[in-house]
């Protein structure tokens, strides 16, 4: 049975499970997908919106501004393991119009509360590459530590690059809500 998150409410935000109504804002976004590549199109959302609905692996969530109640952004948790590390990794995006207002900051880590408090994970962990200093610090804002760079991990538009790790403690987390 797929577990679904409630919806999760920040100052700004609203953080709720994704539908199919939403394909087309999502779709704004153009983010890759290693299974279903570049989502830049409402068939391709569909289609990748229909998988996370019937995964039981990971959850996708769409960040909507509770002022206009427009989608902006989405926020995944993924690789969860509730049985023997008690962790799970995040992915987020928010639409460009929108960055740099701290939307991704807010919207991570009312996720990250939900996963501490409701789940009951021990450690959450994220990746970026090098170049991505705006997801650096959204990591780093929420109290993430770099705990390792794979060298040449990933393959993004014909090139090798690394990987940065990132990971957060529970107990790390406390204090910064």
């Amino acid at each position: 049975m797929k577990l679904k998150v409630p919806k999760i409410c920040g100052k700004r935000v609203i953080i709720r499970n994704i539908r199919l109504e939403d394909a087309r804002d999502y779709s704004k976004f153009g983010v890759s997908d290693r299974t279903y590549g570049k989502i830049n199109n409402k068939k391709r959302a569909e289609k990748f919106i229909k998988a996370s609905i019937k995964s039981k692996t990971w959850f996708e969530l769409v960040v909507i501004l509770k002022e206009t109640n427009k989608l902006i952004g989405a926020v995944a948790l993924f690789h969860l393991d509730w049985y023997n590390f008690k962790a799970g990794e995040v992915g987020y995006t928010i639409n460009k119009e929108y960055r740099k207002k701290g939307y991704a900051a807010e919207s991570v880590g009312s996720l990250i509360d939900y996963c501490f408090e409701k789940m009951k994970l021990r450690k959450i962990y994220a990746d970026t590459e090098p170049d991505n200093k705006g997801s650096q610090g959204v990591l780093e804002k929420l109290g993430f530590k770099l705990e390792g760079r794979p060298r040449e991990k990933n393959l993004i538009k014909g090139k090798w690059v690394d990987e940065l790790d990132y990971g957060l403690l529970k107990r790390d987390w406390k204090g910064k809500r």
